[in-house]
């Protein structure tokens, strides 16, 4: 079959691509929606996206890789009706469960956003509802496509997704903001389901256009019951086992963020802060600040997401030297990035909050700063548990990210309430939570690959974010203080940090012209620089 021919690495490469358009539209996107609906609306709208989360890995976040493992097996010896079969009832199981849980939040929107002290969020919980149901249905067909090593429908479906969720979220806020900030959520959030109903009729339509290679005839059915097939209760018993194990791990951070959301409407209100304005604090710190925060971490999925077969190989082969260069290479990249991006966004915070934000009040500038030294861990801690799960210890991630989780929850609740603290304590306990998780993954890692060089992985890195840092500081205040703009001088300071770090790592040998290639358009640029004599 013509699309078994698309090799792993290439069909990677296709979903880490569109994976890196979705998230740098979605995060982007946020931008002009904060300055349309406010960070009051982006409160509404991150409850109600919170509970959707939650939802959607219930229903269905887990069952696409069941029906890509089990399908991929099928067609490996050869069984292309089994694996059809295995697509079926898994369909049949999707459908239910996102009907459910899209009837589940359709009726009972007012009480979910009661629940997690939002109530005005309850109209947005209404909007997303029957996203659910498209979503399911989707993942259903991703998951059979890309058993049979087709990435090219995922990736299309998915940036379909995120157009139509970017275009129609932003027509409808400016259309339902002159009837307030609840409906403008509800308005933004629409784009959602939206989004999932576009990826549904792509999938299909991608579907029913090759129905030679991806629908097997019932001639075809028929014949193979001569070779015997198995029930649709056993296919159904290896989906719902298989899938179980995955769903509880991939809950942990959707739920994290649910009793984030719970935990700060509960605690500002109780530090004497008005609703309106409980609403406006979270919407700064998860939908504006959490938006610079995401950003970054989009250039370390790829690189996640490649580590844990390359590990897996060298560990098969007993090559340790191979799993340590490659465990050494992935942790050097990430605090590569993560480092200069965290003090970065924390030193620019409050000029980055005014230049995107104009209009909302000093104290998002405040909540991107405090939030931003969580990049560093963020972009490391997927690093980390990618190089976990390539060594077979797919456990420790999951029970490190659960400690991270207690650890976060119990600071937020105590430091948000205190008055002269209160949003900064979510972003205090976000720092924290996540650093604890990375301490330990870290821990298990150097008990396991022996001789990395913490001289180059962490301490060059760190050296030449110092003093990005410090270029970065004082370019802005000099470039204000000549032509007094805060946008031109925060972007020339940007600029200028960025060029003054790429020395300072290049001069420090903190990373190698060849290393550069495995960066997003690093062989163009190492290329260049070889040109001109660098190495």
């Amino acid at each position: 079959m013509e699309t078994r021919k698309q090799s792993f690495v290439k069909g990677a490469a296709i979903l880490a691509a569109a994976g890196v358009v979705t998230k740098v539209l979605g995060a982007i996107y946020r931008i002009p929606i904060g300055n349309i609906i406010t960070s009051e609306g982006l409160g509404y709208y991150q409850t109600a996206y919170d509970v959707y989360a939650w939802a959607l890995i219930l229903s269905s976040y887990a069952i696409p890789t069941a029906i890509s493992k089990l399908t991929s097996e099928k067609y490996e010896i050869g069984r292309a009706d089994e694996a059809y079969r295995i697509f079926r009832v898994a369909l049949g199981l999707m459908v239910v469960l996102g009907a459910v849980m899209s009837i589940i939040m359709f009726t009972n929107s007012e009480f979910f956003a009661t629940l997690f002290n939002n109530p005005g969020a309850s109209l947005a919980i209404l909007y997303v509802a029957p996203s659910i149901f498209l979503f399911s249905i989707s993942g259903a067909f991703r998951g059979y496509f890309q058993g049979m090593q087709n990435m090219v429908p995922s990736a299309v479906s998915q940036i379909g997704e995120q157009l139509g969720r970017v275009i129609f979220g932003f027509i409808l806020a400016l259309v339902f903001l002159p009837a307030g900030y609840m409906a403008a959520a509800g308005g933004t959030i629409i784009g959602t389901t939206i989004g999932g109903l576009v990826s549904v009729i792509i999938l299909v339509y991608i579907y029913y256009r090759n129905k030679g290679k991806y629908v097997v005839t019932a001639s075809a059915a028929a014949t193979a019951l001569n070779r015997g097939r198995e029930s649709s209760f056993s296919i159904l018993k290896k989906i719902i086992a298989f899938s179980i194990p995955i769903a509880i791990g991939g809950s942990i951070i959707p739920i994290m963020n649910l009793l984030d959301s719970f935990i700060v409407m509960d605690r500002l209100q109780a530090a004497g802060y008005l609703y309106e304005d409980a609403v406006s604090l979270l919407g700064q710190l998860k939908g504006m600040a959490g938006s610079f925060i995401n950003l970054p971490q989009v250039l370390t999925v790829s690189l996640a997401a490649s580590l844990v077969p390359a590990i897996s190989e060298s560990l098969a082969k007993n090559d340790f030297d191979s799993v340590r260069s490659k465990s050494e290479l992935g942790i050097r990249l990430s605090v590569i990035i993560g480092f200069p991006s965290a003090m970065g966004l924390t030193i620019l915070a409050k000029p980055i909050m005014l230049m995107m934000f104009p209009n909302e009040s000093e104290s998002l500038g405040l909540a991107l700063m405090y939030l931003a030294p969580s990049v560093i861990f963020l972009t490391l801690f997927q690093t980390l548990t990618a190089i976990l799960q390539g060594m077979g210890k797919v456990r420790i991630p999951l029970i490190n990210l659960a400690i991270c989780a207690v650890a976060k929850i119990f600071i937020t609740y105590y430091l948000t309430s205190i008055p002269g603290i209160n949003i900064r304590g979510a972003a205090i306990g976000t720092v924290v939570g996540y650093g604890i998780a990375c301490i330990l993954n870290m821990l298990v890692i150097m008990s396991n690959v022996r001789g990395m060089n913490y001289n180059k992985l962490i301490f060059k890195p760190f050296i030449a974010t110092v003093i990005m840092s410090v270029a970065a500081h004082f370019s802005y205040v000099l470039v204000y203080n000549i032509i007094n703009r805060n946008s031109i001088a925060t972007l020339a300071s940007m600029m200028i940090a960025a060029i003054v770090y790429a020395i300072v790592l290049f001069a420090t040998k903190s990373v190698t012209i060849d290393e550069l290639q495995l960066a997003p358009g690093g062989n163009k640029l190492s290329k260049m620089l070889k040109k001109r004599g660098i190495k």
